[in-house]
């Protein structure tokens, strides 16, 4: 495919180039009545008659029922070439993803001079292509940002979005759980939910119904529905805390139907996430009884079934997270039938092929949810989001999956901004529409795409800057999982090293990374961002380029203490300098933060980083 097609996003299956047309403010011909409010086909009306060019072509969008040469669902023919703009499918969602290819390829050839023409054939590989974004820990997106990002997804031809919600939701009657927390209001999510329909994007409504559920139950109005009302260790706080509703009480099944009620008619949508997965203190409980007679994978089908049937008599069809049916494969072929488990994995040697087959020899339908691996990373991990979406996209494609879901998580204070998310989001969207395209890209391509469509700034250098900043923790060469080396002296001050997150680590690492991040810093400063999105984003990744170094300076300081040494023991000429700068970063993280999401969230996000300054602040003489 010619190198100017595959500036596309998606890359579409077949096209090629033409010669070139001269494109004006075009006359209408067979616009379906389903199309004439179309947000997309307004855009590209607009992208026309901003051309000052004398052509005027015709624009024809055509349902076709010729079934003869039938075109699946969602696929479509583009013909651009002469005096004419065909577009062609068999139903109104194929031609939305004309209309979109369209719009990128005159942006890709702006001005109004004669652009290239094209004639294109595309149809997706898989029927879902999704995203979902953590709204719980702890970023909430303010309406105007989720709205914006839809759109953006919407034009790379994603078509679901979840947000995940475990209490950032405005329950009537809950504000003891939601009231510190920004959430969304009934009219929002309706807002929302609208405005995803207009730009062919269904909003899945998602909500935590077993574990993860400790944003609840540590309230004295709910803790009795805990599986251990007095608490556990869990992986999302640092003190114990009840964190499973309890399988066995029938008065957890009345709570969720009440959540049900309340949530679930602000989406149209037909699907339901109700979540299900790291159900950590199972049997350790109120349940121990039931799980001693009838066994932790027993017990968990039977709430998984009690929850379907909840969900069912909504009218809705059920998700869940697959990790714990997987844990115990002989209980899939017990599924319902018409719940959707989604297989989820992150790390690059996930073994999301051999999980995906499980799935697929029981499950009707089943989904495949790799990860952006923004979270515990600071800047990202480059390598493993391109490697696990990859893969991925291969294992729903082996095993007929219904569709792929790139997942966004905040763990730790979710101090990664938005930026750091757009190559996870824009290289699974392309993924899950043509995976071999997906899976050539090289890193060139990958910065190119990400400068054009999700900076709207081509050229600008950011696409490249991003892919680098996702690579600066690799310096170090230390193997890790789940994390970046650079996050584990922020978002795990309380460990001492030398520690098995970071195995290995020495001074020569840490200097490998300072080296890198002293490039980097370098060529921000060199960046010629333009328009909103690319400015902010700039500021953004300036940000998380200062607290990789000051995470350096951690790293270094602790190194130089003797090991199992708490943060305290580093001596006060080293410590306090470090203190000062992560406080002005705080006050930076507010600010940015504030551009895009809600303050709720923000007191927990930006008291990780001012307790190390605190701490560090009064140190050991």
């Amino acid at each position: 495919m010619h190198t100017a097609l595959r500036r596309l996003l998606p890359a579409p299956k077949q096209a090629a180039l033409l010669d070139p047309i001269a494109f004006g403010p075009p006359r209408l011909q067979q616009v379906p009545e389903t199309l004439a409010d179309s947000p997309v086909l307004a855009r590209l009306l607009k992208q026309l008659s901003d051309r000052a060019h004398s052509a005027q072509p015709v624009l024809a969008l055509s349902l076709t029922a010729d079934t003869s040469s039938a075109l699946s669902a969602e696929a479509y023919e583009l013909d651009a070439s002469g005096s004419q703009l065909l577009l062609r499918a068999s139903d109104a969602t194929g031609l939305r993803h004309a209309l979109h290819t369209l719009c990128q390829w005159l942006e890709l050839h702006p001005g109004d001079a004669p652009c290239p023409g094209i004639t294109v054939q595309d149809e997706p590989d898989l029927p879902e292509r999704g995203v979902m974004i953590d709204c719980s820990r702890d970023r909430v997106p303010t309406l105007a940002t989720a709205c914006s990002l839809v759109e953006r997804l919407a034009s790379w031809k994603i078509n679901r979005l979840q947000l995940y919600i475990e209490h950032t939701f405005a329950y009537p009657g809950a504000e003891a759980v939601w009231g510190q927390a920004s959430p969304w209001t009934p009219e929002e999510l309706q807002a929302l939910d609208s405005h995803a329909a207009a730009h062919g994007i269904e909003l899945v409504p998602n909500q935590q119904c077993f574990g993860h559920m400790h944003r609840w139950l540590i309230h004295p109005a709910y803790n009795h529905l805990a599986e251990v009302p007095a608490g556990v260790y869990h992986p999302f706080h640092a003190d114990r805390q009840p964190f499973s509703l309890c399988p066995t009480d029938p008065e957890c099944l009345e709570f969720l139907e009440a959540l049900f009620d309340a949530y679930l008619p602000n989406f149209q949508s037909a699907t339901f996430n109700v979540g299900l997965d790291e159900t950590f203190d199972l049997g350790q409980g109120r349940s121990k009884q039931a799980v001693a007679a009838n066994g932790t994978g027993r017990v968990y089908l039977d709430f998984l079934r009690s929850v379907h049937d909840l969900v069912n008599a909504r009218g809705k069809r059920m998700q869940f997270w697959a990790d714990i049916v997987l844990q115990r494969p002989e209980l899939v072929p017990e599924l319902p039938p018409d719940c959707e488990p989604i297989l989820w994995g992150y790390e690059a040697d996930h073994p999301l092929d051999s999980e995906a087959a499980t799935l697929a020899a029981s499950c009707p339908r089943f989904q495949i949810a790799p990860g952006t691996s923004s979270w515990q990373a600071l800047g990202g991990r480059t390598d493993n989001c391109i490697s696990n979406i990859r893969s991925a996209s291969a294992a729903a494609r082996n095993h007929g999956a219904a569709g792929l879901i790139t997942t966004d998580w905040g763990d730790r204070g979710h101090l990664q901004p938005l930026p750091i998310s757009y190559l996870g989001f824009l290289h699974g969207a392309e993924a899950a529409w043509n995976g071999p395209a997906a899976e050539a890209r090289s890193d060139s391509e990958l910065a190119a795409l990400l400068d054009q469509h999700a900076y709207r700034a081509p050229d600008s250098g950011l696409g490249a800057h991003t892919l680098a900043i996702g690579r600066a923790s690799d310096a170090c060469a230390v193997p890790t999982r789940n994390l970046a080396t650079l996050f584990f002296p922020i978002g795990f001050p309380d460990r001492s090293l030398p520690d098995d997150h970071i195995e290995g680590l020495d001074q020569s690492a840490v200097e490998r990374a300072r080296g890198s991040l002293r490039d980097l810093r370098s060529e921000h400063a060199t960046l010629q961002a333009h328009g909103v999105e690319a400015c902010q984003s700039r500021d953004e990744l300036a940000w998380v380029l200062d607290l990789m170094d000051s995470s350096c300076d951690i790293l270094d300081a602790r190194l130089n203490t003797p090991p199992g040494s708490p943060l305290e023991a580093i001596p006060a000429h080293i410590a306090l300098p470090i203190a000062e700068r992560l406080r002005a970063l705080s006050e930076r993280h507010a600010d940015l933060w504030l551009v895009r999401c809600r303050p709720g969230g923000l007191i927990d996000s930006v008291d990780r980083l001012t307790r190390i300054a605190t701490t560090m602040g009064s140190p050991n003489p």
